[in-house]
């Protein structure tokens, strides 16, 4: 992209820096096989699915840092390999993961750390005809997800009521990716047929579309924040790896399009809303390069690039809000490597350890605004955003969010909740209020015990 010319920019000398071996996850044999980026994270875990039989998911601590045992805890909750993941950006527990076998599972993992293998999902969404390839939650509504299959389909649900909300079959071949934008009023998916398709999954005959990059190895589609752009990356008709611009509002000519590189590996974009910073990561690459984008051409400006020795097999980033401020840390990405999961540590080099307020603009809340069935009625709302200084308050307003599904504790199963109860939310001591609720039962159970002892005692007198 466009870098011939040396232009003023705070994030120009941004450079990565990798976490010491004793600061990465070792022993992990990730599964990396489909469309995904075979790995996904919250502000407290990260998963990725494992080699093996089944479906297995390993599930960590951000702080579990060091050698994982074979004989790890884990999720098994798939019959089949599972291909895609993607945790709740409402509830950090709360992780969605992608088969096979043509479901998608919902499971409310334990706040403290799995403690022992989770074999039965708190909800199954069931619906396509193909095995699963994608999945991801909606940002501003609360119980939403999208999935995408073999079948061509996309499908919309509501979490909480294990339901569909809405069907697109507007795709004559596989959707090879698939991205919410900012408000969550638009998905848009990149197709097998080379076309970039932009559509309200709600209203029937939505769909907008354009030619993107017309390499036979695909593309993968990425928002570009408040830009109102969605770029493509991927390979190119002559087998270059580049990427297209387009203005969502008209598809039909890409604004840009350009070559990259030779390389053979496929992107994992991820776009920072916050810093107008692209990062394209290849599947095979030794290195995580990255741009700034902006609203006028060239648009696209090449920033600078982290290398490593070893190659990605697949890699995401974390949430903004668990970046380091003082250290004026922009980003984090986990790698996944051939044996080991790898953090990389991207930075601004500023000394100073006062917040930089020019840096770090507020950023998304991951707190939801509108419910499952509001969005299905067709209701838009932006998300909330908050301050990245710390101490700072958060954002008020939002509403009651993953809670209202019975996720109760993870090793058990669950139904579709019947009340507006919060059994998937963490509450005092890092314990959901099934967790609790079932505590409570079990002690009355043991007072009642005890006072029946007792009666018979004093009956025997």
């Amino acid at each position: 992209m466009s870098g011939r010319f040396v232009r003023a920019s705070k994030y120009r000398h941004v450079f990565g820096t990798p976490a010491k071996k004793d600061k990465a996850f070792l022993g992990v044999r990730a599964e990396t096989t489909g469309e995904g980026n075979f790995i996904a994270a919250s502000s407290t875990y990260w998963a990725c699915a494992l080699q093996g039989g089944g479906g297995p998911v390993q599930a960590i601590l951000h702080k579990g840092v060091g050698r994982i045992e074979v004989s790890a805890p884990k999720l098994n909750v798939h019959k089949s390999k599972v291909v895609d993941l993607d945790f709740s950006p409402f509830v950090e527990t709360l992780l969605a993961t992608a088969s096979e076998d043509g479901t998608v599972k919902i499971v409310n993992l334990p706040a403290a750390g799995l403690t022992a293998d989770i074999t039965k999902a708190d909800q199954t969404l069931e619906g396509h005809q193909k095995k699963l390839s994608l999945i991801r939650w909606h940002p501003t509504a609360s119980n939403v997800i999208s999935s995408v299959a073999y079948d061509n389909v996309v499908k919309v649900w509501d979490v909480e009521k294990g339901k569909e909300i809405a069907s697109v079959e507007d795709h004559p071949d596989f959707p090879i990716s698939m991205e919410w934008n900012e408000d969550g009023s638009l998905l848009a998916t990149s197709c097998k047929d080379k076309y970039v398709r932009i559509f309200d999954p709600r209203k029937k005959g939505s769909v907008a579309k354009g030619l993107g990059l017309g390499g036979a190895k695909g593309q993968r589609v990425v928002w570009l924040g408040s830009l109102g752009k969605v770029a493509t990356v991927g390979f190119q008709a002559n087998n270059s790896r580049g990427y297209s611009l387009f203005d969502t509002k008209k598809m039909d000519t890409a604004v840009a399009n350009a070559d990259l590189d030779q390389a053979a590996g496929v992107f994992i974009p991820y776009y920072d809303a916050d810093t107008s910073m692209l990062y394209l990561a290849g599947k095979g690459d030794a290195a995580v390069k990255y741009w700034e984008i902006v609203n006028e051409e060239p648009y696209v400006h090449f920033l600078s690039e982290y290398r490593d020795t070893e190659s990605t097999k697949g890699a995401c980033f974390l949430p903004k809000t668990v970046c380091d401020t003082t250290k004026c840390e922009v980003s984090i990405c986990y790698r996944i490597m051939k044996d080991y999961v790898s953090p990389v540590s991207f930075q601004v080099p500023r000394k100073s350890e006062m917040f930089q307020a020019d840096i770090f603009p507020d950023t998304y809340a991951g707190k939801a605004v509108i419910t499952a069935d509001e969005y299905a009625a067709g209701t838009n709302k932006a998300p909330l955003k908050k301050s990245m200084k710390p101490g700072a308050a958060g954002p008020s307003g939002g509403i009651a969010t993953d809670t209202k599904f019975a996720a109760s504790d993870s090793k058990s199963a669950a139904a579709p909740a019947s009340s507006a109860g919060s059994a998937a939310a963490p509450a005092a001591g890092g314990q959901t209020v099934a967790q609790l609720q079932a505590a409570l039962d079990a002690a009355n159970a043991k007072i009642k015990e005890l006072e029946a002892e007792i009666a018979k005692l004093k009956g025997g007198n």
